[in-house]
């Protein structure tokens, strides 16, 4: 359908209620993906830093069981 042609339509002004509702959503909305994104940030420290725990860990672990054998293999030695 072929549109009428005439004076272009004008826009009617945006009212400044509307536009503060508009200008409050889009700040929480903001907000709250700031504070979705740090609590990925903080979540994916405390990974790392469990990771690094448990790896340090199991050496610990294997560390001891190898030195017992060592002390276990100096006492046969010694015999």
């Amino acid at each position: 359908m072929k549109e009428k042609k005439g004076a272009p339509r004008k826009r009617a002004a945006k009212s400044t209620k509307a536009s503060s509702r508009v200008t409050a959503a889009a700040a929480a909305g903001t907000a709250g993906q700031r504070a979705h994104w740090q609590a990925i940030g903080q979540a994916s420290v405390e990974q790392v830093a469990k990771r690094q725990v448990q790896k340090t860990g199991g050496q610990a672990i294997q560390a001891h069981i190898g030195a017992r054998g060592r002390r276990r293999q100096a006492r046969r030695d010694s015999r």
